[in-house]
């Protein structure tokens, strides 16, 4: 996917947000239950960044760890949610893709169901390496990205990888349009296997501590993957 296109997406996917958020933000006024254990990765005195923040609705349990929170989102209307819900808590807009701090700020950066709305390999690849500056050395990554490649999908899969191949469309093998809300508002996702996403962060300077597949009770699935700094 060319740079044009691939920022096109995300434009349109922020946008998307940014009309939603409100509906979002009331559908999420906690978080998810079976990731809640992922706060564990978090210890006293931690600077934990959290990117793709939406509402802030994981603060209070990096809070209960009494670790430093700060989020960051690219939707402005979710960074004002979160402000609303959470005005003790330090909430900046953020694309992900230029993380507005310096090297080696944090301890451990969180980032939930945000790496398949990136648009192409080359954004995704920028996003992992930002995320390494920021963290210290062996600072640890926990990220999650859902499980598209379920039965309920496949159809809209191969549709878009059809017309990939025969030249009807700027997607990459993988890629998906989706709709949420009432609206119907479109949004981009890319639909990762575990050996892609273990790769991606491989080549970005990551070592990978885990990586699993956690059913929510929606029926809907997480690929959560831990992973270290090492370069």
């Amino acid at each position: 996917m060319n740079e044009n296109d691939a920022q096109r997406l995300m434009n349109e996917t922020r946008d998307s947000y940014n009309q939603m958020s409100g509906e979002f933000s009331a559908s999420r006024a906690r978080f998810w239950e079976e990731l809640e254990f992922l706060k564990e990765h978090a210890t006293h005195d931690d600077h934990v960044l959290d990117i793709g923040c939406g509402n802030g609705r994981f603060s209070p349990l990096i809070k209960e760890r009494h670790a430093r929170y700060t989020g960051i989102d690219y939707s402005e209307k979710l960074i004002a949610e979160a402000k609303h819900m959470h005005p003790d808590t330090e909430f900046l807009v953020s694309d992900g893709k230029t993380i507005p701090f310096p090297d080696h700020s944090f301890d451990i950066a969180y980032s939930f169901a945000v790496l398949h709305h990136i648009p192409s390999e080359a954004l995704r690849a920028k996003f992992i390496q930002e995320i390494g500056r920021v963290l210290h050395p062996d600072g640890i990554l926990v990220l999650t990205v859902w499980n598209l490649w379920r039965a309920k999908y496949f159809g809209r899969l191969l549709k878009t990888a059809f017309g990939k191949i025969l030249g009807k469309n700027s997607f990459d093998i993988g890629d998906i349009m989706l709709t949420f809300g009432k609206e119907k508002r479109p949004r981009y996702l890319h639909a990762f296997t575990e050996n892609e996403l273990r790769a991606l962060l491989e080549a970005n300077g990551f070592a990978i501590q885990g990586i699993d597949i956690i059913a929510r009770s929606s029926k809907e699935e997480n690929i959560v993957l831990v992973a270290r700094k090492v370069a």
